[in-house]
């Protein structure tokens, strides 16, 4: 059995997360139908998933992967828990056309992070290869920067405690888990001489 994950791991956890993350997209999209809401910022984020699914189909085999599972943990809490957003959605207009923006702008955002990451995404905590192109001349991480940045639109746009409760534990979970990426993939020389040219993790000249 251990044989066997080891030589199809890959290929099945890619499987699950097709099936999982395409089950929810395809949800999503019904629900939005069905309420008569099609909007930018649903084009964006169907769009966004799509990109996503489709370098989840190409992306590379790690070549290392940290085995700490508490660590994993917070990289897995970090990614899923946009889905635990509850519906609460605003009268406010203002609220409405901020987070319209937002989300169409972080969704942007995320697309250019797939293209610059390219087929080396991945959602544990693993090394596939160090990019250094497209928005990671910029930052190190934008592609959690513009999960974080979705997710202030969501917020936005569905105002209530548990939802702020979710984007804080989940945006912190995101900061940790860069912390704890750049720890694991500073062990390679290449990402150590890539931290010290790109200095900023989230936001140029802020953090």
């Amino acid at each position: 059995m251990r044989a066997f994950l080891k030589k199809h791991g890959h290929v099945i956890t890619n499987f699950f997360l097709i099936v999982c993350l395409g089950h929810y997209g395809y949800d999503q999209a019904v629900h939005t139908l069905k309420a008569g809401r099609f909007d930018f910022a649903e084009v964006a984020f169907a769009l966004h998933n799509l990109v996503m699914l489709t370098f989840i189909l190409i992306r590379k085999q790690h070549r290392a992967l940290n085995q700490n599972v508490s660590e994993q943990a917070i990289a897995l809490v970090a990614f899923f828990s946009g889905i635990l957003f509850s519906e609460a959605k605003t009268d406010n207009p203002l609220l409405l056309s901020l987070s319209q923006g937002v989300i169409v702008f972080s969704m942007g955002l995320g697309i250019l992070s797939f293209l610059s990451l390219g087929r080396s995404f991945g959602i544990l905590i693993a090394l596939r290869e160090v990019k250094t192109g497209g928005l990671y001349k910029f930052i190190r991480h934008p592609m959690y920067f513009t999960d974080i940045l979705w997710r202030v639109g969501m917020v936005l746009k569905n105002p209530c405690t548990v939802n702020l409760v979710i984007f804080v534990v989940s945006s912190a979970c995101y900061v940790y888990r860069a912390m704890l990426e750049e720890r694991f993939l500073g062990l390679q020389p290449e990402y150590r001489e890539y931290m010290q040219k790109v200095r900023y993790r989230f936001i140029p000249l802020v953090y």
